[in-house]
């Protein structure tokens, strides 16, 4: 199967993307060539035009990354089960305050009703956080038996998590994610690299 050729976004004169020249020169990859002007604004991808908006997608983000990530992570590790039993609470606590996020989202007039942050369309935020939502079975990847089919459980039933199942559910099943996304054998193999040496 031949691979995809690759576009490369180029300023000429900026120097991050020579890094990126140079690579595709030193590993003969056949790109095509995108150049844009860094004096003007940049085409409006994926990033939201209202300043408002763009506050709240890098909060959301930060977020995530600041506190929702790490209780994701420390409940991934923790392998005693009453300890990890109280992680996996505090990862329902703080997907409750992206819930909270997601549903006081400011659209705009012109924004469409949709699952993704803010509305129909898919937008940096939501490409920001895919990786991590399609990852959420590693908070029980490590547990003992059951304890996923708890966790799946405890997540349907949360009254206070609906917004963010159908965020998480509309971004899983977006095709560009799926392609993107590793397998589940993958991770989860890649992952035991974290857990708690045991003797």
């Amino acid at each position: 199967m031949t691979a995809p050729k690759l576009t490369l976004y180029n300023a000429h004169y900026c120097p991050y993307a020579a890094r990126a020249v140079l690579a595709l020169a030193e590993t003969n990859q056949e790109h095509d060539v995108v150049e844009i002007d860094l004096s003007v604004p940049r085409p409006d991808w994926l990033v939201p035009k209202d300043p408002l908006q763009l506050a709240q997608s890098r909060y959301l983000i930060h977020h995530w990354g600041a506190r929702t990530q790490p209780a994701l992570f420390k409940a991934t590790i923790t392998l005693d089960p009453t300890e990890s039993a109280k992680a996996r609470q505090e990862v329902f606590t703080e997907l409750e305050k992206v819930d909270v996020l997601l549903r006081n989202v400011v659209r705009t007039a012109e924004d469409k009703e949709g699952p993704f942050f803010l509305g129909a369309k898919f937008t940096f935020a939501d490409l920001a956080l895919a990786s991590f939502l399609t990852r959420l079975y590693l908070v029980s990847a490590y547990q003992q038996e059951g304890v996923e089919q708890e966790f799946d459980q405890a997540l349907k039933d949360n009254k206070n998590l609906q917004r963010f199942r159908e965020w998480r559910e509309a971004i899983s099943q977006r095709p560009t994610v799926q392609k993107a996304s590793a397998p589940r054998e993958v991770v989860v193999k890649n992952y035991r690299k974290f857990l708690p040496k045991t003797n």
